[in-house]
Parts: structure tokens; sequence; C-alpha cells
């Protein structure tokens, strides 16, 4: 490993642990405010600036640490400190003095839980990271210290709980099956278990819980609406593709079919992604919207995980899909979460400029042609081929995507009309706004900056895609934008009689 490596993992991780050690004086109150936006930015620069392939141990670290970085988790890191970063620079200008040390110390707790996990390999280091991110989180969601803040933590800490109880189960029965303690070495050792089925299903479960699947996703429509605006952006963009992350590195892809939880996945990921939108666009509150929009794109990816599940051999191109959908719809949802809380300004051209800036990256992740979501969405669409996979339910997955990015525009239109009645008029702080801007260019642009050199994944040429590609994009959006008409229409004629 080069020098430069183990320093900014070091600093990645541990810089934010300081944070509770620099509350206790209160003259250190600024200088953590505005550092929120520096903490990610060793994680990023090693994301960006360091190749693949690099270890470091720790065998000191409770039984012997491995931090580590390949492909998928380089993927997963640069989401992580692009959202962080783009939401520290717009926690300085969002936050007041209101509780604001307390803020910056579940801030940093949870940054360093969430860029801890993505790097760590050893079991014991991943798993208490990801309690660390699951934990500190809370004190984000109750925040503000209103009745329903509090509610909202009560239900957040019961799922967290069971959660990671599933999850610490699952890896210790996944540990003693492969006498190891590193996550490489679960997935063929999972394949080969007495306990294969056991341990799958507390897996799924426990990291579930964090990715928003069906019945396990109560904890997400009520924190986002409660907690503060930055803290939204991060739960819904990168926290909740943690749960992901512990699936795609510890179910055994790849090692053998499981047709049955493929099933399982695929029935889920159906019910998430268009019961989430039906709940959605009933929602009266804009970061309801968004939340109920997290549930149903993690719909679509967990389609993609039961469909790897259920086909071993197509494993590898379906998991590089997912780590390029994961990336693109975490910079495109942290961008809407952020644009709830920005102000319009005076004059009708600055007021459409807002708008638009608001609307492009929702219209992103309903895939847009020659956006970031038309890569992603048509990937997903060609790598679900029924004549390509071999398993039961292969035929159901496209018609299951159409209703899904129909789905997904519906949500993005009622999110922009809840917003029109929400928006307030005034002057944004400097560095909210910069931070809200930053992370519309981001969900823009970054992505086409991305290391595409993932196993399974060839770049197109997204700037010129045929004609077919461009309809098969359009027409799902034409009909959410016909269905949004039409209830526009049933409203008024109802509220007339």
């Amino acid at each position: 490993m080069m020098s430069a490596e183990p320093v900014l993992v070091l600093l990645a991780v541990g810089v934010p642990l300081l944070y509770p050690a620099m509350a206790l004086r209160s003259a250190w109150q600024r200088a953590m405010r505005f550092a929120l936006p520096l903490l990610p930015v060793p994680a990023l620069m090693l994301a960006v600036a360091t190749d693949p392939g690099w270890q470091l141990e720790l065998p000191w670290l409770l039984n012997g640490g491995l931090w580590a970085m390949d492909e998928l988790r380089r993927l997963f890191l640069l989401l992580t400190a692009l959202l962080w970063t783009v939401a520290g620079i717009y926690a300085v200008g969002y936050l007041a003095a209101h509780h604001l040390r307390r803020f910056c110390v579940f801030w940093g707790l949870t940054l360093a839980g969430n860029l801890g996990l993505t790097v760590a390999v050893d079991i014991g280091s991943f798993y208490s990271f990801f309690a660390l991110m699951t934990f500190a989180g809370y004190g984000l969601v109750v925040h503000e210290g209103t009745g329903e803040a509090s509610y909202a933590g009560r239900v957040y800490l019961v799922m967290a709980v069971l959660g990671e109880m599933a999850i610490l189960a699952g890896l210790l029965l996944a540990s003693a099956a492969a006498d190891s303690q590193l996550l490489t070495d679960l997935p063929q050792a999972i394949a080969g278990s007495s306990r294969r089925d056991l341990i799958i299903g507390l897996l799924i479960a426990g990291f579930g819980v964090k990715a928003g699947l069906p019945l396990l996703h109560f904890w997400l429509p009520l924190a986002h609406p409660v907690a503060p605006t930055p803290a939204s952006a991060v739960l819904s963009g990168a926290m909740i593709k943690a749960g992901l992350l512990g699936w795609l590195v510890t179910l055994p892809f790849g090692e053998t079919a499981l047709p049955g939880w493929g099933a399982v996945m695929i029935v889920a990921g159906a019910l998430g992604s268009i019961g989430a939108a039906v709940l959605g666009v009933c929602q009266r509150r804009p970061k309801a919207v968004l939340a109920y929009s997290s549930v149903s794109q993690m719909g679509l990816i967990v389609l993609m995980v039961g469909a790897a599940l259920a086909d071993h051999g197509r494993a590898p191109v379906l998991l590089s899909i997912i780590a390029l959908y994961a990336l693109h719809h975490g910079l495109a949802k942290g961008s809407l979460f952020l644009s709830a809380g920005v102000s319009l300004p005076a004059g009708a051209a600055r007021r459409a400029a807002v708008w638009l800036l608001i609307t492009v990256p929702g219209l992103s992740l309903a895939g847009l042609p020659f956006t970031s979501g038309a890569l992603a969405k048509l990937a997903m669409k060609e790598s679900l081929l029924e004549e390509q996979l071999e398993f039961a339910l292969a035929g159901y997955l496209s018609p299951l995507m159409t209703a899904g990015a129909v789905a997904t525009l519906l949500l993005v239109l009622r999110y922009l009309w809840t917003l029109t009645g929400n928006l307030e008029s005034g002057r944004n702080p400097p560095m909210l706004a910069a931070g809200w801007l930053a992370a519309v260019v981001v969900s823009l642009v970054a992505f086409w900056w991305m290391p595409w050199n993932v196993e399974g994944l060839v770049k197109p040429p997204v700037w010129l895609p045929a004609a077919y590609q461009v309809w098969a994009l359009a027409w799902p959006m034409l009909i959410a934008v016909a269905l949004a008409l039409l209830a526009l229409v049933a409203s008024r004629l109802v509220k007339q009689r």
C-alpha cells in the first residue's frame, strides 16, 4: 500500500470521530460547523485519486482489521463522499444555533460509520461501522426535538435494533461456516452451508431495514420529513445504500443459483417499486413524497438483486449495473432532498431558473434521455432481457421495470406539485445555495467522470443513443404525464362539486 492511502483512509474515518471531544468546548462550535464540508474530502480523494487494490492491515483492531478498496467499494465510496461533501456545504448555511454542537457530533459519527463500512473488509470493522452509522443517525432524525421527530426516532430506533440483531446473527453464522473473519470469504461459505437459507434470510432482513425493503421500510417516511434537510439527503442518498452494499458483499452472488430467494426479492422489489408509488402520490409533504420515492427506487434495485441471486451466471454483470444505478440514484435523490429547503428568489427569470434546476435531477431520476438516469435505466433493461436470464420469473422483469419507470416520474411530479406550496420566497444563505447548486451539478456531471472499468459494464455512446432507445425511455414518461394530468383534472372536478 502506498504511503498516501493509509493517511487518507485514516483521516477519512478518524477526523469525524474527533467531533465528540471537540464539542466539549463551546469555542470549537464555529470550527466544527464550517469544517463539515471538509470531513469527507480525504475519502473523496481516496476514491478519485488512488487505484483500487490497496489494503491496510490493522492487527491491533479488535481481532485484526483489514480495510481495502476494490472496484465495487470504490463506486460506493465515491457516492458517499460526494453526497456528504455537498450536503456538508449545504448544512453550513442551513444550521442555526439550535443544538448546533449536537448536530455536528451526530453528523461526524454517522459520516465516520458510513465511510468506514465502505472500506472495511473484516467482519468486526464492517459491523462496528455499520452499527455506528445506524445509531448515530438517530441523533440526526430527532434533532429538531419535536413530538413528531421523537416518534419517528423511536420507530427508527426499534427498526435499527431489530436490523442490527439480524445482521449480527447472520454475520456470526456466516463467519462460523467460513471459519474466517473476512467478508470476502463469506459468499462461498454461505452457498455451501447447511444453514444457508437461515443465514441468507437474516442478512436480507437485517440489511433490508436500512435499504428500505417493503415491510421493513416504516422508518423512512417518518424520519425524512422531520430530519434536517441535509440529514435527509444523506439518509436517503448514501446511508440507504449501505444496506445494498451489505447485500452485495455478503450474499452468495455467482456461487450458486438461488431461484427461491431470487423470487422472494423480485416480488419484494415489485411491491416496493409500485406500492411505494401508490402511497407516495397521496402524501402532502415534499420530503415524505421523496421518502416513498426512495423506497420505490430501491424496489427497482431489489429486482436486480433478485435476478442476480436467481441466475448466478449473469450475477457479475448485474452487480455492476446495480452499483451504477445506485450511484445515479444517490446523487439525484440527494439533490432533490436539498432542493426542499431552498427559497425562491425575486424575479420571474430567477424563479424559473430555480425551478429548472430542481426539475432536471428529478427528470434524470425518471430516465430523461441524455441524462445519467437514461444510461442507468437502459443498462438495467438490457441486462434483464428474458432470453439472457434462466429462471421462472425472468419474463416479468421487463414489464415491472416499465411500471417502475412510470411510478418514478409520478412521484417526481407529485414532489414538484407539493413543493409549489411549500417553498418560501426570499434569499438563500450563500453556503446553502452553494451546497444545493453543487449537488445539482454533481448529480448531472460527476456520473460521466466516474471510473468505468467496472466488470461487465461498458460505457455506451450516451449522447447519441439510438432512436429506439429514446422511445423506450420516453413512452413510460408520457404515460406518467398523462396519468398525472388525468388525476389533476379529476381532483378539480371533485372540488367543483
